[in-house]
């Protein structure tokens, strides 16, 4: 018996890297199943993703993404072998459960691939779920009238369905007639042990500092954030992202250096998704900017958590602090259920087959 996870697994975003590999820990650690990613990701979003930036003029941005790539390359081997360890489990083929998600495999106004039925379970023939997929900026209206038919017919064949965001979920009720789970990011099922790894940590700061994760902020914020820092006596840090605006930019991380750099800072000022994703489940103050690309899924965790408080505005408000007690009573009870509804649906697979 195995599960075989169909998600954004070859990449080189944090966000990415780390949801998979949360959601395939998750699993392996709570079951007796053997677990793995299947093969296939759109050759475009893997162009994209990973050769792409290795096209500039900036030799810093070049040298630093082929530092990224074999970084990363190195840390995924380690990261699976310490899965592998843990799994002394026999995989039989015939007994297989897909399990499609997170991040956005059901994107179909993507820019990398558009609309991809494989994502869609549509060559699959073994039972399928999904956990934590979402369709990001896409519309139901977006969608072709053939194309709402087949993804129509290929959902139908979920045993279940969750989501990460209100649009995801307004999506799948269009098509289906069905209110599915809304479920927290695989981010925050669990900490990978490899996370926790200080022997692969070489980037950690001495100074205290504000860390700054995304490119989404307008020329006022930018020095907003100048200001903040400089009243708060915080060293300025860009992690993932060339930031000019910024003196110190970490590029070539692995994921472990990336949380452990964001666990570590004073502050954290965001435009992505798992910037606050992250800044949440590790406690850390922070701010957020929109970004246009990831409102939608952003807009629903922030919400639900009352933290739209947390938005970039004209003015700072730098005596406002986040109560983790008040928003972790919340988060942990979505948290168990989350958990629940996801090992609920694998344990029914594996009963009822």
């Amino acid at each position: 018996m195995s599960i075989k996870i169909h998600t954004y697994h070859n990449t080189i975003n944090y966000g990415a890297l780390l949801q998979s590999l949360s959601l395939k820990t998750f699993i392996a650690n709570s079951t007796d199943l053997k677990v793995s990613y299947d093969k296939y990701q759109p050759k475009k979003l893997i162009f994209v993703e990973i050769y792409r930036p290795l096209i500039t003029k900036n030799f810093f941005k070049f040298q630093n993404t082929l530092k990224k790539n074999f970084r990363i390359y190195k840390w995924k081997i380690k990261a699976n072998k310490e899965i592998e360890n843990t799994l002394h489990k026999k995989n039989f083929k015939s007994n297989e459960l897909s399990i499609y998600g997170s991040d956005e495999i059901w994107n179909f106004k993507n820019a990398y691939h558009g609309y991809d039925p494989i994502f869609f379970g549509s060559t699959n023939q073994n039972k399928k779920i999904s956990y934590a997929a979402s369709i990001g900026i896409a519309k139901y209206e977006n969608l072709t009238n053939y194309q709402k038919i087949e993804i129509k017919d290929n959902l139908k064949k979920f045993e279940s369905i969750s989501v990460r965001d209100r649009n995801s979920s307004d999506f799948v009720k269009k098509i289906l007639d069905i209110e599915p789970q809304i479920v927290v990011d695989p981010t925050l099922l669990c900490t990978p042990k490899i996370l926790e790894d200080i022997s692969l940590v070489n980037s950690l700061e001495k100074e205290k500092y504000a860390l700054i994760y995304g490119t989404v902020f307008s020329e006022k914020q930018k020095k907003q954030i100048h200001n903040f820092c400089e009243r708060k006596n915080l060293k300025l840090i860009s992690v993932g992202y060339l930031n000019k605006w910024v003196k110190i930019n970490y590029l070539g991380l692995d994921p472990t250096n990336f949380y452990q750099l964001i666990k570590n800072a004073d502050f954290v000022f965001t435009s992505m998704f798992h910037g606050i994703m992250f800044s949440v489940k590790l406690k850390k103050q922070f701010y957020y900017n929109v970004d246009p690309i990831r409102e939608n899924k952003i807009q629903h965790f922030i919400k639900f958590l009352d933290l739209n408080s947390r938005e970039l505005m004209e003015i700072l408000d730098e005596e406002s602090l986040i109560n983790y007690d008040e928003v972790y009573k919340i988060l942990d009870k979505w948290i168990y259920e989350s958990q629940n509804y996801l090992l609920n649906a694998i344990n029914r697979h594996f009963i009822k087959t």
